[in-house]
């Protein structure tokens, strides 16, 4: 691609002309500080709690939440602050791979991102080889209590090296007690992109996530198996997929356009084109998939493939993330994440809080429901079951003080336990049964 290499070294620039430039603004930046009431106030309430605060005080948790409290005064989603562990962890992440035991967690309490369950085990991982099964809920990592520990926490305790052990503790439906299990960690591959052939020769190729630096590599991969085994069109899922890398979404986007526009940028003001298409393309006729989780990449691939009339899009109006923002490396090394400008289609359509509008609009039947339930009175240790229209949808522990919350997803996506295999449902995906009836109706015009 022409402008990929621009806008790797255009990333790059902004991250030294942004340090650069704060180096050479501190003096400034300090004389302010010291100039406003405001900017004083601080520093004497600083000094106050360092001299006179009853309890011993942590600089680095006081100044930490000095940084969290001025971004958050901003009211801006996209602008935030990631400690020092949390940027390692995202690191790795797009990495494209990480150390740990290969198995995926998520929150039954949404609103506390607690009760912390496993709802995929990838086959072949040391998570399946020593036993864990998904439904488990984390009770103990290497003997400390997760029970009212979040995702990231608990994610952070269970990746480690390579070779190394960790003992983890379950509360397991149907089995008395804690069940323990020993895991020896591996190296896990972070798979974001999955195909499989429908009828008729239609391939199927899901993206969920482009935080991942390997995507666009995995894409290839998986087109090149999908030509193997000789499909005649493509259908291209981005439904869910709440974006990522900017990098990621243009690659992505250009594999399948030979000549156009991809994206355009603009920032105070000034718009310039991004990046432009190559002539090395994937040439068969093809529909995207869309909902309203579409957001950020996701956007700008299904927007240029869209405006180049490249593909149909069908689905549901996207979530309308139409800005990106810049990442600076802080000293202490955690991150600093702000906004900085927005993105336009081909057209120089602006999406942002609006999102995208397909060309067929269908509701996403599969667009998980989630079932959310809180309680109280009942005796202290009691396991109590969910039922919904006589089916057992899952169990809510009742605490010290006979309280209960119960979160459960309803009408959940398959879930392959097999990285980069997809699982689908032409019954009950309203959206895809469309999409793929599209392309079947295109194969027999052409015959």
């Amino acid at each position: 691609m022409r402008r990929r290499g621009a806008i790797f070294l255009l990333a790059f620039l902004l991250s030294v002309v942004v340090n650069a430039q704060f180096l050479r603004d501190f003096s400034g930046l300090s004389e302010e500080v010291f100039s406003s009431p405001t900017g004083r106030a601080f520093l004497q309430a600083y000094g106050a709690l360092k001299a006179g605060y009853l309890n011993e005080t942590d600089d680095e948790v006081l100044l930490q939440g000095a940084i969290e409290g001025m971004l958050g005064a901003l009211e801006d989603p996209y602008t935030s602050y990631a400690t020092p562990e949390q940027a390692a962890q995202d690191a790795e992440n797009r990495s494209g791979s990480f150390e740990g035991i290969g198995a995926v967690l998520q929150p039954r309490n949404r609103a506390t991102d607690t009760v912390v369950e496993v709802i995929n085990v990838y086959s072949g991982s040391p998570a399946e080889e020593a036993g864990v099964q998904v439904g488990d809920i984390f009770v103990e990592v290497d003997g400390v209590d997760v029970q009212e520990a979040t995702t990231q926490e608990i994610v952070r305790m269970v990746r480690g090296p390579a070779g190394s052990e960790v003992r983890l503790g379950f509360r397991r439906p149907g089995v008395e007690g804690v069940v323990y299990i020993t895991v020896t960690r591996g190296s896990i591959a972070i798979v974001d992109v999955e195909s499989t052939v429908l009828e008729g020769g239609v391939g199927y190729l899901s993206i969920s996530s482009f935080a991942n630096e390997r995507v666009h590599d995995q894409l290839t991969e998986q087109l090149e198996n999908l030509k193997a085994r000789g499909i005649t069109s493509l259908i291209l899922d981005l439904r869910n997929n709440g974006g990522g890398l900017l990098d990621q979404g243009v690659r992505v986007a250009d594999e399948f356009l030979s000549e156009g526009d991809i994206v355009f940028q603009r920032a105070r003001g000034v718009t310039q084109r991004l990046a432009t298409a190559d002539p090395a393309w994937f040439d068969l006729p093809m529909v995207v998939l869309v909902n309203r989780n579409s957001a950020s990449a996701s956007e700008i691939v299904a927007g240029a493939l869209q405006d180049n009339g490249r593909a149909t899009v069908i689905g549901e109006e996207t979530f309308g993330k139409g800005v990106g923002q810049s990442v600076v490396s802080l000293s202490n090394g955690g991150q600093l994440v702000y906004l900085s400008f927005e993105w336009l289609t081909p057209s120089r359509r602006s999406i942002n809080e609006q999102g995208i509008t397909p060309d067929v609009l269908i509701e996403d039947a599969l667009l998980s429901d989630v079932l959310t339930l809180q309680g109280q009175g009942a005796r202290p240790g009691q396991t109590i079951e969910i039922v919904v229209d006589g089916e057992v949808v899952g169990t809510a522990e009742i605490d010290d003080e006979g309280n209960f919350t119960f979160f459960q997803p309803l009408n959940n996506r398959p879930d392959s336990a097999v990285q980069g295999e997809a699982l689908v449902d032409l019954e009950a995906d309203t959206i895809l049964r469309r999409a793929h009836h599209e392309l079947l109706s295109l194969q027999a015009q052409a015959r």
